[in-house]
């Protein structure tokens, strides 16, 4: 049973150097509907399925730099030839310089309940760094629209990790933050993809990172300030008050099945693991076919499906049933050397275990 929908919405004012997503800086509306359209051509060519929606969520790219009339009109469409849960949950990613009030209340008056702002800084210096194209004032204002919308349950994104960052920075966004009017928090720690322009200039020397050890430091920052702000960790990257963890993201995490529509998005339904084309040409010209736009399935057997719910659970806060992982003399070298504890009957990373969370997994998983 699908849970879960995942949109991806490709279009960007800017391209972000450090972004690893599929998307295009593009603002002809002509080619935006023509995307809208084959999304929902897309959905109708998985009719097969069986639906029980309880989440919806729009990602990018920049969901808002689709006009909100066609962001309604795909959740209409849902609507109307998705069976769907009376209490959904509905997130659109935004990025602060697009909607404004108006914006927001027709979305809102189309059923989302959720707005995830990109904000990853209230420092100008660190806005600067990263290429944003907003100022702190925008995501401030941006709060505000929303609220005065109606939308109360609002996640803003942070990165760490930034060149020349201190914790004594650190802190100071972690104060604003904490202050505002918001629900959750996204923190995610600067990453070198190969092959953005950010992974080039750390290639090159050209922008430093942060040393690991300072990473840590930020990591441990982080989550006890929020911590005593009311802000409770649940997953590697998220802090929520109570009531307000991402049901969307958690079915990520917890092999719930979702489908993906759009450009180089994934699913997982039937214990299958497809994804689709990350050429937008190719997938719209597949689509407007009526030929489903996938490139990549995987079957997960019994031992991958323990993988993956090895790697999963390892990001969660409630950590990874030790009934899944066969060599346990690992378990107790990892509690003795501080990386991880062990709590009703589940491995849970500590800080230290989290920075090096893909190491661990390898281990748990291969021996």
């Amino acid at each position: 049973m699908i849970k879960g929908l995942y949109i991806h919405i490709p279009f960007c004012e800017i391209k972000c150097p450090y972004c690893d997503f599929t998307s295009f800086v593009w603002n002809e509306d002509s080619l935006k509907k023509r995307y809208v359209s084959a999304l929902k051509k897309e959905l109708s060519l998985y009719k097969e399925f069986n639906f029980n929606l309880e989440t919806i969520y729009f990602g990018g790219g920049t969901p808002s730099s689709l006009n909100p009339d066609l962001l309604a009109h795909i959740i209409q469409f849902i609507k109307e030839n998705i069976k769907t849960e009376k209490e959904l949950e509905i997130t659109v990613e935004v990025n602060p310089k697009t909607y404004r009030y108006q914006d927001f209340k027709i979305i809102k008056d189309m059923g989302v309940n959720r707005v995830s702002i990109g904000n990853q800084s209230f420092l100008e210096k660190n806005l600067t760094s990263l290429g944003r194209n907003h100022k702190p004032e925008d995501t401030l204002q941006t709060v505000e629209n929303c609220i005065k919308a109606g939308i109360t349950n609002i996640n803003l994104d942070l990165i760490y990790g930034i060149q020349g960052q201190t914790l004594d920075d650190l802190e100071k966004d972690l104060k604003i933050y904490s202050e505002l009017p918001i629900t959750h928090i996204s923190a995610y720690m600067l990453t070198a993809y190969e092959g953005t322009p950010l992974g080039t200039l750390v290639k090159s020397g050209c922008y430093n990172l942060p040393d690991e050890e300072t990473t840590l430091k930020m990591f441990e920052l982080i989550d006890s300030f929020l911590e005593e702000k009311g802000f409770k960790r649940y997953e590697l990257s998220n802090w929520a008050k109570k009531g307000y963890q991402c049901k969307h993201n958690l079915f990520y995490w917890t092999h719930t099945e979702f489908l993906g529509i759009g450009v180089s998005s994934w699913s997982f339904v039937n214990n299958l693991r497809f994804g689709n084309t990350k050429n937008i040409q190719e997938y719209l010209d597949l689509v407007e076919n009526s030929v489903k736009p996938v490139k990549f399935t995987e079957e997960l057997n019994e031992e991958k499906k323990r993988e993956e719910e090895i790697f999963l659970s390892l990001r969660l806060k409630s950590g990874v049933d030790l009934n899944l992982i066969k060599n346990k003399d690992i378990i107790k070298d990892l509690v003795e050397e501080g990386y991880a504890t062990v709590e009703n009957g589940r491995l849970v990373l500590l800080a230290k275990g989290i920075m090096v969370l893909n190491e661990i997994a390898v281990k748990l998983i291969l021996f």
